[in-house]
């Protein structure tokens, strides 16, 4: 089970990184869209600035799943990125396009990776949640809250008593046009009026608050950044608040996702056999029965990768994969009683392989193309010695 885990946490790490980091240092050519609507979002997501804190969320979940800084929560922060994603690339560019395959792939493996990690959410869906403390002033503001939440959704979806705002200053006005042309602000409010049910009902509340808060703030970003409206602002900073403070309140029912080191499913605690140990220091030991399955993983994301193309993302999803791999790979050196510094060769050979491979320098035709098998052949001699020398972990963990 660990390994079908390790695989799509690997996958979507490589991926979120360079996705995220893409934005802030231009890497490839961001994807603008083919069709109407879908080019309408992107360029009022670039031009408000909202594009800088779904990039940001990227990068912090791609980092923290790679280094296994508080998984489970960088996978929740991600979910609605990775739903927006999902709906970019689908419904936007076209159930069967090219690009959809890209937003069901990415909506698919964050919620697998959440399913994995089911320990860690399970409180959060606790059928009645009880707060710690000033009990009855947690119930108004619940009360008070789920009320909003669902009179404006089921206002603004299809009850129309008082005129929803559009906007006033040119970007709000820009955004909030390619939302509702979209129709995404409507999948949001349905989420909204859903979340808003079951925290006036008191059922699952840690989870609809959750659900809700990703809501709350893009409307506190759209009404205090964009908009400048002073009612506007006050109301969502209050909503907002609201949100924060509750989720406070039901603090014990996030205890498991702000787990700084969390363990999925089919990992073990404080042996080789979990991620932690395997792909974070090299400063551990990684026994023969650890070190081959978790190398057949690693370049089973490689080979992923290439399948689909070295283009765009992808190409540098391939580069962040060296880190978990030379990690490993020096565990298994270690512990084969063999100094990891060694490695130090293979991996400027084949950082020079992927600067060349990315036009950043050539070091002429020739050599370029001599430096590139060189890289594969000591890379892979690196490799074959960790799957066949003796070492001293024998024992399987």
């Amino acid at each position: 089970m660990k390994y079908p885990v390790w695989f799509l946490r690997l996958l979507f790490a490589a991926w979120m990184i360079p996705a995220g980091v893409n934005h802030f240092f231009p890497l490839f050519p961001q994807p603008m869209g083919n069709q109407p609507l879908s080019m309408e979002l992107i360029h009022a997501l670039l031009d408000s600035h909202l594009f800088d804190l779904v990039k940001a969320v990227e990068l912090i979940a791609g980092l923290g799943l790679l280094f296994a800084f508080y998984t489970p929560l960088a996978l929740l922060i991600c979910m609605p990125v990775s739903f927006g994603v999902f709906y970019w690339d689908a419904p936007l560019e076209g159930w069967t396009s090219g690009a959809a395959m890209y937003g069901y792939a990415v909506l698919l493996v964050n919620s697998l990776l959440c399913l994995a990690y089911y320990k860690s959410y399970s409180a959060m869906f606790a059928l009645r949640a009880q707060g710690e403390s000033r009990k009855q002033l947690v119930l108004g503001a619940r009360i008070v809250f789920g009320a909003w939440m669902v009179i404006y959704a089921a206002n603004t979806l299809f009850l129309s008593l008082w005129p929803v705002p559009g906007g006033s200053e040119p970007l709000a006005v820009q955004l909030m046009t390619s939302l509702n042309n979209s129709h995404l602000i409507d999948v949001a409010l349905v989420m909204q009026l859903v979340a808003g049910v079951l925290i006036l009902a008191g059922v699952m509340l840690p989870l609809a608050l959750c659900v809700q808060m990703p809501i709350t703030t893009c409307a506190l970003y759209w009404a205090l950044i964009l908009d400048h409206q002073l009612l506007g602002s006050i109301l969502t900073l209050a909503a907002f608040a609201l949100n924060g403070l509750l989720m406070l309140a039901y603090l014990p029912y996030y205890k498991g996702v702000l787990e700084r080191r969390a363990i999925a499913a089919g990992e073990a605690p404080g042996t080789s056999g979990n991620y932690d140990a395997l792909f974070i220091s090299p400063e551990g030991r990684a026994g023969k029965a650890a070190y081959i399955p978790a190398l057949l993983t690693i370049l089973a994301v490689f080979a992923f990768y290439n399948y689909i193309g070295l283009v765009g993302t992808s190409q540098f999803s391939v580069l962040i994969l060296l880190y978990p791999m030379f990690t490993l790979l020096a565990q298994r050196l270690r512990d084969m009683g063999h100094n990891p510094w060694l490695l130090i060769v293979s991996l400027v050979l084949m950082l020079l392989t992927f600067g060349v491979y990315f036009d950043y320098f050539s070091l002429g035709a020739d050599i370029d193309g001599a430096v590139t098998w060189i890289a594969l052949i000591v890379t892979t001699a690196f490799l074959l010695w960790g799957c066949l020398g003796p070492g001293k972990t024998s024992q399987l963990e």
